[in-house]
């Protein structure tokens, strides 16, 4: 009865040194963790020309100024050419020029909205790059940490 209690205690012991051997082979590999940052879209943006209005002199012509008018300017020694416009073509002429502001303040939305884009999309890069650093980081610390420390098995 000793002696099968003796083989059965040594072969348990061989078994759970042969187990324990095993473990070392199977060491968990080495993560490495590569990752790029994300570079930033450039916005390039040709400068914009300053707007230069000239002075538009308006004359309003009626029967009763009409020859002193064309007096004035045959002394200037210009040519005399009249452009004349309906009142209806007056006020085409504003709605046109309102028109326009209005199409410019889209305009400015729009590139507004673009400058925003880009201002959040450099604020989430920066984000995700800070993120993918300390992610990096924290795996390399964890890993030095287990390499530093030695299984049970080896102090032995």
């Amino acid at each position: 009865m000793r002696s099968i209690k003796n083989v059965l205690g040594y072969g348990l012991a061989l078994a759970a040194l042969l187990a324990i051997s095993g473990c070392t082979s199977s060491m968990p590999q080495r993560i490495e963790v590569s990752a790029k940052p994300i570079d930033k879209p450039e916005l390039v943006l040709p400068n914009a020309d300053g707007l230069r209005m000239k002075e538009v002199e308006w004359v309003l012509l009626t029967p009763e100024n009409f020859e002193e008018k064309l007096k004035d300017f045959e002394k200037s020694g210009r040519p005399v050419v009249f452009f004349a416009l309906t009142d209806e073509g007056y006020e085409n002429i504003s709605m046109n020029f309102s028109s326009i502001r209005a199409y410019i303040q889209q305009q400015q939305a729009i590139i507004a909205a673009y400058e925003n884009y880009y201002k959040n999309a450099n604020e989430a890069l920066d984000a995700a790059n800070s993120e993918i650093d300390g992610v990096k980081g924290e795996v390399d610390a964890q890993q030095q940490k287990e390499e530093g420390t030695d299984p049970f098995w080896k102090v032995w």
